[in-house]
């Protein structure tokens, strides 16, 4: 298992800026000062943070061609080396996402913009690269919104390809995307209680609902996937194989809290660092929310702070349900 490589394929890149604007109100002016900027996608993501963890990835998938080198500069150090960056280049610019923090009202608005469209000429080139990066030892992981020109097809043409290639896949998606890949075998599937209750049409509520509406997705059910994480924000998650059910949780002071942004993405993170680390899952679970946790209180966006990381991961409880 520690052979094993992971690729991240982010679809829809972006570079991330978070601002703080005390007293923010829609229609004013209002002073506000940045916390950070950095490139980011829901992969990307996944790649720095296994990177600063001491694993190794590989991270590809669509980026605007003028950003090409901001994202291997940024992955390159921020991944500490361990990131290798094979990504396709599209016309136009990667769109950008803002995160508006205010701290008077303890609130976070995120403005996503659309960015780049992709060409079919664009998507045959990923199909291609993914089926050459699929092979036993390598775990895929698909994630994260589609641009426009991806058509729901071509995610499960990704999948067949992994399928082909006997590689595990990860699916990470929401909406749409979430629903297009659902009916693909996969490894892994992650998804928080909001994406899980949209594509099973109804609420999840409690730890007992995320369960027991997470379990329907299990091969073991009939679902599609070996393995459901399902992330609850502050409640924590719970992690599910058709053997074994566990939840997680950290306790944290609110006013620790940095920001929230990518703290899905930093949970995967630890929780395929945890598997590679051969841990059991429990264990693998109990790295994901204290990755996550760690990831929520270091103070600059894009930046994992590893002592707090550890502080987290060893707090972290772990109870089998």
């Amino acid at each position: 298992m520690a052979s094993e490589r992971i690729v991240t394929i982010t679809l829809n890149t972006a570079v991330d800026h978070v601002i703080e604007a005390e007293g923010l109100r829609i229609g004013s002016h209002v002073r506000a000062h940045r916390l950070g900027r950095s490139p980011g996608g829901k992969g990307v993501n996944v790649a720095r943070i296994l990177g600063a963890l001491g694993t190794k990835s590989v991270a590809t998938g669509f980026v605007g061609k003028g950003e090409l080198g901001m994202f291997e500069e940024f992955l390159e150090r921020v991944g500490t080396g361990r990131a290798v960056t094979q990504f396709l280049t599209v016309r136009g610019r990667t769109r950008d996402n803002i995160t508006i923090m205010d701290p008077q009202l303890d609130s976070e608005t995120h403005i996503r913009t659309e960015g780049f469209n992709v060409q079919r000429e664009d998507v045959r080139r990923l199909l291609s690269k993914a089926a050459m990066l699929a092979r036993p030892d390598t775990v895929i992981c698909l994630m994260g919104s589609t641009p426009p020109g991806v058509v729901m097809g071509d995610l499960r043409t990704i999948a067949h390809r992994c399928a082909e290639g006997e590689a595990r896949l990860v699916v990470d998606m929401e909406g749409d995307a979430l629903r297009a890949m659902i009916g693909e075998r996969m490894w892994m599937l992650k998804v928080n209680d909001n994406e899980l209750a949209e594509v099973a049409g109804e609420a999840i509520a409690t730890q007992e609902d995320a369960m027991r509406v997470g379990r329907r997705y299990l091969v073991s059910e009939g679902g599609p996937s070996e393995v459901v994480i399902v992330t609850r924000g502050a409640a924590g998650a719970v992690l599910l194989t058709p053997d074994e059910a566990h939840s997680a949780q950290a306790f944290v002071h609110p006013g620790r809290i940095a920001h929230t942004v990518g703290c899905g993405d930093a949970l995967l993170a630890g929780v395929l660092h945890g598997w590679k680390s051969r841990m059991g899952w429990g264990e693998v679970l109990k790295v994901g929310v204290g990755t996550a946790t760690g990831h929520a209180v270091s103070r600059e966006p894009g930046v994992l702070e590893m002592e707090a990381v550890e502080e987290f991961i060893e707090s972290t409880t772990t109870t089998p349900v």
